[in-house]
């Protein structure tokens, strides 16, 4: 056999070989990937949910004198995830906007003119409107319990009465326990101080 037919016999070995390798990789990156793929367990990933806006009324209260008068005027917006809690807060609408009303009176213009005095009502309107629908058990503001037992006690023992308001009550600005659940946030969709 000449020395040139046995070098191009080389060369068409090598060049099939090659071939079949280019092939057989070809195959694996494009069938083999889709093949492994089925075998792989399917994450589900849930979808955020949507929230859901439940609008209160106007809340028009005075608040504590400071040099003048002065009354806020004020609405309002809790968001939920859930339709079940909105549907209980709007069963419930008429004890929240009352334990908001009492929250507000205790406040002066001072302490809702700040950023951080609106994020702490944000907090304890969140921490109202969840204990009322029975999200958690959480104590009362201090004013608003001040005056709840103040109003609870009978009338002959007025001493006992000033003992209870200045009782010391926890901190009710914790929020509530669980992310997305019950009232997660309060909107101001309104805020005048006059």
């Amino acid at each position: 056999m000449p020395v040139k037919s046995s070098k191009k016999l080389v060369m068409g070995i090598i060049v099939s070989v090659a071939l079949i390798i280019a092939a057989g990789a070809a195959w694996y990156f494009t069938k083999g990937k889709q093949h492994d793929a089925s075998h792989v367990e399917e994450v589900k990933v849930e979808a955020p949910k949507t929230p859901i806006f439940v609008p209160l009324e106007m809340f028009t209260v005075n608040l504590q004198r400071e040099s003048t008068d002065q009354y806020l005027q004020l609405g309002l917006s809790l968001k939920v995830f859930e339709a079940d809690y909105e549907a209980k807060i709007k069963l419930n609408q008429p004890e929240i906007r009352s334990k908001i009303l009492q929250l507000l009176t205790t406040k002066t213009a001072t302490e809702l003119l700040s950023a951080e005095g609106k994020s702490k009502l944000v907090k304890e309107i969140i921490t109202l409107g969840n204990s009322v629908i029975g999200i958690v058990e959480a104590p009362l503001p201090p004013a608003i319990a001040a005056a709840s037992q103040v109003a609870a006690a009978p009338v002959e023992a007025p001493a006992h009465a000033a003992e209870a308001a200045s009782a010391p009550v926890p901190n009710p600005a914790t929020p509530a326990p669980a992310a997305k659940k019950g009232i997660v946030d309060v909107l101001f969709t309104s805020f005048i101080i006059q």
